[in-house]
């Protein structure tokens, strides 16, 4: 099995706190998107011959292409790694962009996820944002892809929003739950260097959530969606039984993908490389059948890190099975005054971090580390 992931960093305008590569320049679109289609071409080998079960359009903001343009990406994957054992074809939209007959038409190019940044349903956090939508068309936007044949939608919430009370965000939760969707992504804000939102808080324009409110935020969430019938299978994702995100489940499990685009990473097991950061760059390296990108060969050692970080992302957790016994003792020793703690969870054979510690999961992931 493995994974394609397709980044469009094309934005009608930036929101104050993305970290993604992306761009205003649409006017490039067309040209960007062959290079897409032969960047795809180019790296036919990199898969191995693996099917290709999952691809996935993110950004950036994939619904600025034209139907014509996504299609022409869906074709070439399609005529490069064939897509019979395809079981997820999602791609990422505002929900300002969402109409009946665009969401038809992707249905009919063989799309059956999507997933829609709606980031809160308040809307003056959301102009505090710079999104371009209000709570209203989020509400809508739901109905319309419901009601146009996607029976497997999900919503991305923030919570730790500067002035982001406990009210607001029940009623973000409240408004989720209430709406059909089967799966909902909920991250903490993140302050990403080199951002508007990084330079207002240096600045001292806005005030962060301090930690503890976002721990309590964290809980919250936890315990409404839960309620509400989500699994919560990971960090920040939640679904409804049978809808985990099948494409980003990949990344957490070591299953291979190839990232195409500007700012795209790609892994195969033991090495990975991301392409640069730079439109014109990237679309110039494949163009002219010189790709640009920079590789890291995976020691054992990384390896092994890699394997903890992302098993303990999951309510899963690690299946000490899986490991060399030499690895499985090694993980043991470090785990133990984490597990008397009560930090971690040592069951069927499996090291798992409780619900309700995950918020602190980073810390305890890495004391594992080699």
């Amino acid at each position: 099995m493995a994974g394609i992931y397709v980044h469009i960093p094309f934005c009608a305008r930036r929101c104050i706190y993305c970290g993604f590569f992306s761009t205003v320049r649409e006017k490039e679109a067309a040209r960007y998107v062959n290079a897409l289609c032969s960047e795809l071409s180019q790296r036919r080998e990199y898969l191995q011959g693996a099917s290709v079960t999952t691809v996935y359009f993110g950004g950036g903001t994939p619904s600025r292409l034209t139907l014509g343009q996504i299609g022409q990406v869906i074709d070439a994957i399609r005529n490069t790694f064939g897509l019979d054992d395809l079981k997820e074809l999602t791609i990422e939209y505002n929900p300002d962009d969402i109409t009946r007959e665009y969401v038809s038409a992707l249905r009919a190019l063989g799309v059956n996820r999507i997933s829609m940044g709606v980031q809160t349903f308040n809307d003056d956090l959301l102009r505090f944002l710079g999104r371009r939508h209000t709570s209203r068309q989020a509400a809508d936007a739901v109905c319309i892809c419901g009601e146009s044949g996607i029976d497997n939608i999900s919503i991305d919430l923030m919570y730790g929003l500067p002035g982001q009370t406990a009210a607001i965000q029940q009623q973000d939760l409240d408004v989720a739950t209430s709406l059909n969707v089967q799966h909902i992504s909920s991250y903490c804000l993140s302050y990403e260097q080199g951002s508007p939102l990084e330079s207002m808080r240096i600045q001292g324009l806005i005030t962060p959530a301090d930690d503890d409110t976002c721990a309590q935020m964290y809980d919250r969430m936890c315990t409404h969606l839960r309620d509400a019938g989500f699994e919560h299978y990971e960090i920040s994702n939640f679904c409804k039984p049978g809808y985990h995100s099948r494409h980003n489940s990949s990344y957490w499990d070591g299953t291979p993908y190839l990232g195409v685009g500007a700012g795209a990473h790609s892994y195969n097991c033991t090495t990975r490389q991301w392409n640069p950061n730079d439109l014109d760059a990237y679309m110039t390296a494949v163009e002219t059948g010189h790709p640009q990108f920079e590789l890291e060969h995976l020691s054992a050692t990384d390896q092994y890190n890699e394997r903890i970080m992302l098993a303990l992302r999951t309510a899963q957790g690690l299946n000490l099975s899986a490991l060399t016994p030499q690895d499985r003792l090694s993980v043991l020793h470090s785990a133990h005054a984490l597990i008397k703690d009560g930090l971690l969870l040592h069951e069927n054979n499996h090291l798992r971090i409780p619900e309700q510690k995950m918020f602190i999961s980073d810390s305890l992931i890495t004391t594992l580390f080699k």
